[in-house]
């Protein structure tokens, strides 16, 4: 039997929530610098500018998911495993000011937890002394876009194959593509969903299925009943965020992910289009692409359901939404020197069931990412996942209301040539 020192625990997961969140592994990397994708110029300069600023690679700094394998031989000292765990994730976020996105209760109490805790921790028991880790960052839009089926034992595997490819294709831009897969199979359907997660980190590579917007697709299997083939489709964004660790005689070993990013610039050569320029802005085209310049407003899911709310009871409204243009976005934390965190859009879908009434109240136009179930008003779609990039284009930020929504309150910001594409 060995003893354990607990704080070695909390250094780690402190130090492998830096990595995840600023750092793309060399595998994935490379991966993507070799896929040939749309997005792949501004995909790549994100990394590298993430990389030199030491700031995350997308505003969603996710909910932290944490594979622990601890040795049966090892004797705990200290604290309780799973309170370090959230205390190094608690105070790394604070301090390192990445954005807090864990809610306290799914149903009945949706309260911002301020320190993107608890963390989702699968513990497996191993033989020996030694700890690995294994720590994901979890985005919310693509998560949402996984995928659980229960198949009949004896269908082939092209009708598994079909499900993956309906999964990717479901998610389109709402996952930031291109997109990484995990396929979990196997075990009962919450094993399933776990080997999904695990797969996207540690699976077996699959070359047998081509999606497209899909740059890797890896799988974990086990043992199931003879009734039972239950499936799950995790779906990852371009930046897979991961890093490990074993701790082994009171040392930490982390992971090797020392490789030279190279820098990708690239010229948008596109008209710049005031946010003042109303009539211009009313005339664009679908597909047309533009840069935009002026004042935009920050709103996502809370702060529509409150503006809305407002409207409802018959109440005067914050803002006067007259010829606006609200930004589907909840920024990181802004750092000592910023003029705000990296910031970039969220799901567009989400926010349909609010969007008509906020433009019978006069909202011109709204920036955000992958398909509207609507059509209402002028729909501007920005790059996902570059959280880095959009953060430059922003010269002035001020919170403007709600604040005590946190990066769910509405912003003011000042926008010089931010690079958009109309949608529909």
């Amino acid at each position: 039997m060995k003893n354990f020192e607990i704080k070695l625990l909390y250094d780690a997961v402190y130090n492998l929530c830096i990595e995840a969140n600023v750092r793309l592994p060399k595998e994935v990397y490379e991966k993507l610098t070799k896929y040939e994708h749309k997005n792949r110029p501004q995909i790549i300069q994100n990394a590298y500018s993430a990389c030199q600023k030491c700031r995350p690679l997308c505003q969603d700094t996710g909910q932290v998911v944490i594979f622990l394998e601890m040795g049966q031989n090892l004797v705990l000292e200290g604290e309780y495993v799973e309170d370090v765990i959230n205390q190094a994730v608690a105070d790394c976020y604070r301090e390192k000011f990445y954005r807090k996105s864990v809610v306290s209760d799914a149903i009945f109490d949706r309260t911002n937890t301020q320190t993107n805790t608890p963390v989702v921790i699968h513990t497996r028991i191993i033989p020996g002394t030694g700890v690995k880790i294994l720590l994901a960052i979890k985005g919310g839009g693509a998560e949402n876009c996984s995928q659980v089926k229960m198949f009949n034992p004896t269908v082939n595997r092209e009708e598994i194959f079909k499900f993956v490819k309906k999964v990717a294709r479901d998610a389109g831009e709402n996952a930031c593509p291109p997109m990484s897969l995990g396929i979990g199979a196997g075990g009962t359907i919450e094993e399933a969903c776990m080997l999904a997660k695990k797969a996207l980190y540690t699976g077996e590579e699959v070359t047998t299925i081509e999606v497209e917007d899909v740059f890797e697709i890896k799988v974990l299997t086990a043992p199931t009943h003879i009734a039972s083939l239950p499936v799950c489709v995790n779906v990852n964004c371009h930046s897979a965020r991961h890093s490990s660790c074993t701790i082994e005689d009171g040392i930490i070993l982390y992971e090797k992910n020392d490789y030279e990013m190279q820098s990708m610039p690239f010229i948008y050569n596109l008209e710049e289009v005031k946010t003042s320029d109303v009539e211009r802005i009313k005339k664009l085209k679908h597909k047309e692409k533009i840069l935009l310049t002026g004042t935009i407003y920050t709103a996502r899911d809370n702060a529509h359901k409150k503006l809305v709310e407002i409207l409802e009871c018959g109440a005067i409204l914050p803002i006067d939404l007259q010829d606006i243009i609200l930004f589907y976005a909840g920024p990181c934390p802004t750092a000592p020197g910023e003029i705000i965190g990296p910031v970039g859009p969220t799901t567009s879908k989400r926010m349909d069931a609010f969007a008509p009434t906020l433009f019978e109240q006069g909202v011109l136009a709204v920036i955000g990412k992958g398909e509207r179930g609507i059509r209402d008003g002028v729909y501007l779609k920005l790059t996902g996942g570059v959280a880095c990039l959009v953060q430059d284009c922003i010269q002035s930020a001020e919170v403007a209301f709600f604040e005590e929504l946190g990066t769910e309150a509405i912003y003011k910001l000042e926008v010089e040539k931010l690079p958009l594409e109309v949608g529909e």
